[in-house]
């Protein structure tokens, strides 16, 4: 009887256990989400001393007469070095140009020229980066 007690204890003890918490953020750590489609292109990392180099063929297909919206926002900035975020069309000029030296948040909704390739460079990144570009 004491064993199967002991069984029990052990069971009930066992079953009570639990992983670690979800992040309320929805992004882990040093982990890039990155959604890729026809109308749209998000990347969004939570960095803590990450170092990342990501050069992403865009699926993105831009519409006769639409535009490209690109909006960046940068939370939780501690990074030591500069991070760049940009946007490149098929001839490698430049859409969108960012340069992450701290918090904030930056709106472009002007070009018309149809992108191809993200790049985004960051060393020593400690913060959230959400980017996001899409089709007017």
């Amino acid at each position: 009887m004491k064993k199967f007690l002991s069984f029990i204890l052990l069971s009930y003890i066992l079953s009570s256990c639990v992983g670690p918490p979800d992040p309320d953020h929805g992004l882990v750590e040093n982990l890039p989400v990155v959604i890729n489609t026809s109308s749209a292109f998000s990347f969004s990392v939570r960095g803590d001393n990450f170092t990342f180099d990501e050069a992403i063929d865009l699926s993105f297909n831009l519409q006769a007469g639409k535009s490209v919206a690109s909006t960046l926002i940068v939370t939780d900035w501690e990074g030591k070095d500069t991070t760049y975020v940009n946007l490149e069309d098929v001839n490698g000029s430049l859409i969108y140009k960012y340069t992450v030296t701290g918090n904030g948040t930056a709106i472009d909704q002007s070009a018309t020229t149809s992108p191809k390739k993200a790049l985004i460079k960051g060393s020593k990144f400690s913060g959230i980066i959400t980017w996001t570009v899409t089709a007017n």
